[in-house]
């Protein structure tokens, strides 16, 4: 199982191709020959990097979802748009489809840094303006949060 760990501020340049930190390609040494996917975030306007054998997990869920429900078929149109399968070029450069820079609200002719960061089994790749906000956010008090986050993982009810 992978544990992406890091935060690197990478450039991306106006054709949308931005240099894959040689730290994640030594972590995904094992699995980047398959290719990585990149798709917009639920929660978030950022965007989601999931090595191809993790990316299967995700559609494997994806698969199990009733193609004859509207709320899950509404949910898997949303999930899948722009999910796209991206390889590094011969440089180590991966090309960012510009609908997904778009959502992401990187604009190239403002700034062209973004912080990629390990999330585990994927990595998050944002805006600096909005990794700043949403997660660097000092008003957000950590501590609670830990507390509501560990009384899910115990079963405990939340307060």
């Amino acid at each position: 199982m992978l544990n992406l760990l890091g935060e690197y501020h990478c450039k991306v340049d106006p054709k949308g191709r931005m240099m894959f930190p040689a730290r994640f390609r030594k972590q995904l040494e094992q699995v980047i020959h398959h290719g990585l996917v990149i798709n917009r975030d639920i929660f978030s306007k950022s965007l989601i990097l999931y090595p191809k054998p993790e990316w299967d997990r995700v559609n494997d869920e994806m698969s199990r979802l009733s193609r004859y429900s509207a709320k899950h078929q509404a949910f898997q149109k949303k999930f899948m748009r722009g999910a796209t399968i991206i390889e590094l070029d011969a440089t180590g450069r991966l090309l960012i489809p510009r609908v997904l820079l778009d959502y992401a609200e990187v604009d190239l002719r403002k700034n062209n840094e973004l912080v990629l960061a390990g999330l585990g089994e994927k990595m998050e790749l944002w805006s600096t303006a909005n990794y700043q906000k949403e997660v660097l956010d000092e008003d957000l008090d950590f501590g609670a949060l830990a507390e509501e986050v560990r009384k899910d993982i115990e079963g405990k009810p939340t307060t």
